[in-house]
């Protein structure tokens, strides 16, 4: 559905370059909910704005749905806009206009009929339950309700792509899962592919398919949430997860403090509810000490963590990483 082949964005000062996006390249498939997730600067707001070229790339190509927009002459460009909506974290709904004249405007820049216009809106604040707001001014809502109209005005087009620019960073934990939850519900109803720019793993948890992390400006990791979750590869990625998911500070858990064996095991799906403690315990000859625990409730599955100090004879040891591996569960010694 969208396909991004090294796409670069390069921006100039009188002293410097900047290479805010540098060659990347991603495949997103249709109807799927794909976060971009980084710290401040990474890139990824300027990459989203690549994607339907508020930013113009320096290079690369763009491909959505077979159409090469990087390509594409203004008028071209203008019309295949109307196929990406877009929303923000500060929401850019007019103030002097109601929800109900917010969520018409790109219908009246595209000349709909009046009654269109007016069936069209009425489904979509159904949709996004604001049916008691639609002559309310923006000024009179909550910041959850302004990213509900926000959202009916991106999808009053009917596109087949949303881009979502840190649109939950403004709002407060409940109000980002019920937002969430209002796209997911786009997604499986009308089969949109989304994609989500945001510095909170927690958004990713809850809602995303894929999930690339950029840092400099480069796609450092790629790979789907739950295997992410499992398997973390790099150090700004086991950052996340454990920003959503405290356990033992890295830098305090120091291997030469304790006599065993240190290891985090990462599982998910059925193992995760197997009693693998237990039976390590009953089947070698070896003691357990945990020393942190987790489990991740995610879209489609559960992943686990744990750390464990074995504390037993070296042959026992590596009996204790065979069978585990056995089992599926991923291991890494510490």
């Amino acid at each position: 559905m969208i396909k991004l082949d090294s796409v670069t964005k390069e921006f100039y000062t009188t002293a410097s370059q900047i290479i805010a996006v540098d060659k990347v390249s991603l495949n997103i498939q249709k109807a799927e909910i794909y976060g971009i997730i980084g710290l401040s600067g990474a890139g990824k707001s300027t990459l989203i704005r690549c994607l339907n070229r508020l930013e113009e790339p320096s290079s690369g190509k763009i491909v959505i749905d077979n159409v090469d927009i990087t390509s594409l002459g203004k008028e071209d460009l203008r019309n295949q806009r109307k196929e990406i909506g877009m929303i923000f974290q500060h929401f850019n709904i007019l103030a002097q206009k109601t929800v109900y004249e917010n969520i018409a405007f790109p219908l009246y820049l595209e000349k709909w009929s009046k009654k269109d216009i007016e069936y069209r809106i009425e489904e979509l604040l159904t949709f996004v339950e604001l049916e008691d707001k639609r002559d309310s001014y923006p000024s009179q809502l909550s910041g959850g309700q302004k990213q509900r109209v926000a959202i009916a005005r991106a999808i009053a087009n009917n596109p087949k792509v949303l881009l979502s620019d840190e649109g939950t960073s403004a709002l407060d934990p409940h109000t980002t899962k019920s937002i969430l939850k209002l796209l997911k519900k786009i997604r499986d109803e009308f089969g949109l592919t989304i994609v989500m720019i945001t510095h909170q793993m927690e958004v990713v948890k809850q809602v995303c398919d894929k999930v690339a992390i950029m840092e400099d400006g480069k796609v450092i990791e790629e790979n789907t949430v739950e295997n992410l979750f499992k398997s973390p590869k790099t150090k700004i990625a086991k950052a996340f997860i454990s920003s959503i998911n405290p356990s033992i500070d890295e830098e305090i858990l120091n291997p030469k403090d304790f006599k065993g064996k240190l290891i985090r095991l990462a599982f998910m799906g059925e193992s995760s509810k197997k009693p693998i403690v237990s039976r390590l315990i009953k089947t070698f000859d070896i003691d357990v000490n945990i020393l942190s625990g987790s489990i991740d409730t995610l879209q489609a599955t559960n992943v686990g963590h744990l750390i464990l100090e074995l504390i037993g004879g070296e042959r026992e040891v590596v009996k204790v990483l065979n069978y585990l591996e056995n089992e599926n569960v991923n291991v890494e010694v510490i």
